[in-house]
């Protein structure tokens, strides 16, 4: 029997470098009833002459820049696929990837698309960071408002549900992946994890860190148009609800750009979010959570938080001076400035004795007693119930042995 035929849409822009790398990786699946579509959106390196020299099995489509949703939309319009599946041009699929996939699809025939884990990589290839997998199944739209957890080379979804939700807004100059994926949980299409890792994503230099900010921008948007369905459950129109997801998506974002070494933004960012939650401030867990955000995507895991304990101390710290530096604050946010600093000793305490520094841990913990022992007592109650987190794992880092199959 004739196995359903799947689209592969890679858009690319100056991919030269990488592009070869990520074909081979797609012609060499153990799934092969394959076409493969390149959209070169306006390259002016060598892009078309590698992709060209594949020859027939693959189709290069060119077009005029206009970004990754058109590019990935011009795909899809020119492929015959049951099944579209999308790869960034620089990303490497592991040989499984489009054999799982289609399984899940086929296992799930009311899904609206099925994905899976990833592990990074750096520019040449090297593997770094933990491999992670999916934690979400089935009904994903409560989670997925609280971070978009998967992205296009981590996904294949059925040529009948974008026929029904339609594909990438080119309105959307970012973010254009979370909308479509949002938009297929609000159509009540469940999306099925595979708990494997099957890509690898390639974070490099090309890889520009302008759009930080306009990401969060773009962000705000989706989330506005998601809040403003009238197909969004009653059970997450509620106010705490709404705030919660605007608060995860500016902290993530904070935590983004810190990381890239764009303070003002960050600051801004993490300011944005204590708006809209002010007692968050002495909350222990924002500031953990801010911490985690500003390490590697794949390895924002406790063991790393402990090996990078002292610029975790000064990254929060800089921060919360910058919050309270900043003009204009509300006077709501003002009144949280004894609770905040206790809670940041709090963390930071935390942080000292994850990297086993009990000493300096210990008068931590004293200073900020010290600096507001009702913050402290509140921050201990919480964290006899497990809540030490205030932002949920999007991502579960795993052993590479157990996922990374070929």
């Amino acid at each position: 029997m004739t196995r359903a035929l799947v689209s592969v849409v890679i858009p690319a822009y100056n991919a030269g470098p990488f592009i070869t790398e990520a074909l081979q990786s797609v012609l060499g699946q153990t799934y092969s009833n394959l076409e493969v579509i390149v959209v070169d959106d306006g390259s002016t390196d060598d892009t078309r002459e590698r992709v060209a020299a594949f020859g027939g099995r693959v189709t290069l489509i060119p077009q005029a820049n206009s970004g990754a949703a058109v590019a990935r939309n011009t795909g899809i319009r020119y492929s015959h696929g049951t099944y579209l599946a999308f790869l960034d041009a620089d990303d490497v699929w592991l040989p499984n990837k489009v054999a799982r996939l289609v399984e899940a699809l086929e296992r799930s025939a009311d899904a609206g698309a099925a994905y899976h884990g990833y592990v990074a990589m750096e520019e040449t290839g090297a593997v770094v960071g933990q491999p992670v997998i999916p934690a979400h199944d089935g009904d994903v739209l409560q989670p997925l408002l609280l971070g978009c957890f998967f992205g296009p080379p981590m996904v294949m979804i059925p040529r009948a549900c974008l026929n029904r939700v339609g594909g990438f807004d080119p309105d959307l100059k970012l973010g254009e992946d979370w909308d479509l994926f949002l938009r297929i949980a609000l159509a009540g299409l469940p999306i099925r994890r595979v708990p494997e890792v099957l890509v690898r994503c390639r974070a490099h230099r090309m890889n520009t860190t302008r759009d930080l900010a306009r990401t969060a921008v773009f962000g705000r948007i989706v989330l506005d148009r998601t809040f403003a369905d009238p197909r969004l459950p009653a059970r997450l129109l509620t106010q705490r609800f709404r705030i919660a997801a605007y608060k995860t998506h500016a902290i993530f974002q904070a935590g983004r750009c810190l990381r890239a070494g764009l303070w003002p933004d960050g600051v801004e960012l993490f300011l944005e979010a204590a708006r809209l939650d002010p007692r968050m401030l002495s909350h222990p867990s924002s500031y953990l959570d801010l911490a985690l955000r500003t390490l590697p995507l794949a390895d924002q895991t406790w063991p790393a938080l402990a090996r990078h304990a002292d610029q975790a101390t000064a990254l929060l710290t800089n921060v919360l001076d910058g919050v309270f530096r900043s003009s204009g604050l509300p006077v709501e946010l003002a009144r949280q400035k004894r609770p905040a600093w206790s809670a940041l000793w709090m963390t930071i305490a935390v942080v000292q004795a994850l990297a086993r520094r009990y000493s300096v841990a210990t008068a931590t913990s004293g200073r900020a007693f010290v600096t507001d022992p009702l913050t402290v007592a509140a921050a201990l109650a919480r964290a006899g119930t497990g809540r030490w987190m205030s932002i949920p794992c999007l991502w579960r880092p795993v052993r590479a042995a157990a996922t990374e199959r070929t």
